[in-house]
């Protein structure tokens, strides 16, 4: 069976877990065998950013993260209004953010208040470790840096642009180095739009034109920032809110005849005039459902399991300012022989996110998973 670990950021494609990506029988993630060193992934020619997703029909079929988490590939809830469209203009209840818990007063609703032309530069960094079947864990940090911008402020929604800086995989073996610095140097300078509701949403990226988007080097770039906005903010219910203020999202779908759900949920932790600290908790999961690909016998299954959790902290009138998150995904097939018998091999991926001014803590060497 083959199995892509590359860097993720994974791909947002239509739906079911894979941010995700951001993958059993096997109950606990398998063993990194111990006299093996761990290995770093160079950049190949054909590279598709966190593309352990089968490509040949069946299995996990897409991942869609906020901030950072999975979503089981679940679309963006409550995308960003048009401009001019009033707040108020929903979508249907069931993406919506519930609150569970109102918190302590004083309460209020929580709004995002951008400010017209203050850029915030912010170092985007993930790293993932991928282990299957008990083996040695593949593993790679990809580095991101970028401009992003408030251009046009509105009452439902801010139209920020982004503009990519610099791009890194410092994990790439010495010798790989200038390879992987030529494929990414042209793409500094790229920029995209996208929109940020007055609670949080984040809508997708809109890049210009250009012809440095063709090639993988560019696939990369794309989805990793389209999923890295997910950490800008954290969203924030209709509702009035205070300190201790517990609120969710519950998502459960059907697509291509598979079920999968993904819950998030956030509590206000800590809370100023200024902004203030929300932790979020997320879980996905596919249910066991037929494994189709070519040259996979009948009767196989996949099943996938997530869990993860971030940290914001955030500013009213600013991007976040520092998020910290991980993230492990099981993914398991059990495979049918002729016979009956069956076998299982489980996929284990672990991430880590983190988004941070560059410069002073931004320096610090990112843990591994």
């Amino acid at each position: 069976m083959k199995s892509h670990v590359l860097p993720q950021i994974w791909r947002a494609l239509p739906l079911v877990v894979a941010t995700v990506l951001l993958s059993g029988c096997n109950k606990e993630p398998p063993k990194k065998a111990v006299d093996e060193p761990k290995k770093t992934t160079p950049v190949p020619s054909d590279m598709v950013f966190n593309d352990f997703v089968p490509s040949g029909g069946g299995g996990i079929v897409g991942v869609k993260t906020d901030g950072g988490m999975l979503e089981g590939g679940m679309a963006s809830a409550e995308q960003p209004a048009a401009a001019g469209v009033a707040e108020g203009a929903a979508p249907d209840d069931a993406m919506k953010l519930h609150v569970t818990e109102a918190g302590a007063e004083p309460r209020a609703a929580r709004r995002y208040a951008f400010v017209a032309g203050h850029a915030d530069k912010r170092q985007i960094t993930v790293r993932q470790s991928a282990s299957q079947g008990g083996g040695p864990a593949q593993e790679n940090t990809f580095l991101l840096t970028a401009d992003f911008v408030p251009k046009k402020v509105l009452p439902a929604a801010t139209r920020f642009e982004l503009k990519v800086l610099k791009i890194e995989m410092p994990d790439v073996p010495a010798a790989q180095k200038a390879q992987a610095a030529a494929q990414f140097a042209p793409l500094a300078g790229l920029t995209g739009a996208f929109d940020i509701t007055a609670r949080g949403e984040i809508g997708e990226v809109d890049f210009k034109a250009d012809e440095r988007m063709q090639g993988p080097a560019a696939e990369m770039v794309v989805q990793s920032l389209q999923q890295s906005l997910e950490l800008l903010v954290p969203p924030f219910p209709a509702e009035p809110v205070g300190v201790g203020a517990k609120w969710e999202r519950k998502v459960e779908r059907k697509e291509r005849g598979m079920e999968n759900t993904a819950k998030h949920s956030f509590t206000l932790k800590e809370l100023t005039a200024e902004g203030g600290v929300v932790t979020a908790d997320v879980e996905i999961a596919v249910p066991k459902h037929p494994f189709v690909q070519r040259g996979v016998p009948p009767g196989a299954t996949e099943e996938v399991k997530g869990k993860g959790s971030y940290t914001y902290a955030f500013k009213f009138d600013h991007i976040c300012t520092k998020v910290e998150g991980d993230m492990a995904i099981t993914r398991t097939i059990e495979l049918v022989d002729p016979k009956g018998g069956k076998q299982s091999v489980a996929t284990v991926i672990k991430l880590k996110n983190r988004l941070e001014q560059p410069g002073g803590a931004a320096a610090a060497p990112v843990p591994k998973p």
